[in-house]
């Protein structure tokens, strides 16, 4: 089983980005590797729950099958939060704030590094 880091830079609707990187995020979990997700940058806005409607399809909304899929780890960057004035309890979904020493833990341990 690969240990997987996947990060998402992306906000929610910059194009296709973000929506293909978590499609494939679910389909690495699927196909039994050990995934744990990374949000750095816009990327953290993924997080937040809608306050309004928008004119499409919110795929954010999958996040919720997360726990269904055994995603070992949903991270985000402490910087990150704080550049975009945000706090872990305002996601909509328990993350683990992680550090740029904690960060780079992460990319060590793992086995393949994908960003998107």
């Amino acid at each position: 089983m690969a240990k997987i880091l996947l990060i998402h830079q992306a906000s929610a609707f910059e194009a296709a980005t973000a929506r293909e990187a978590q499609d494939l995020s679910l389909a690495l979990a699927a196909t039994e590797h050990e995934v744990t997700l990374l949000y750095r940058g816009a990327a953290v806005l993924q997080l937040l729950p809608l306050q309004t409607t928008v004119a499409v399809k919110d795929f954010t909304q999958s996040q919720k099958l997360f726990a269904l899929y055994d995603i070992a780890k949903v991270c985000v960057c402490q910087q990150s939060l704080q550049q975009f004035q945000l706090t872990a309890e305002q996601l909509r979904m328990p993350v683990q704030v992680v550090d740029l020493p904690t960060q780079q833990q992460l990319l060590d341990d793992a086995s393949h590094i994908l960003v998107h």
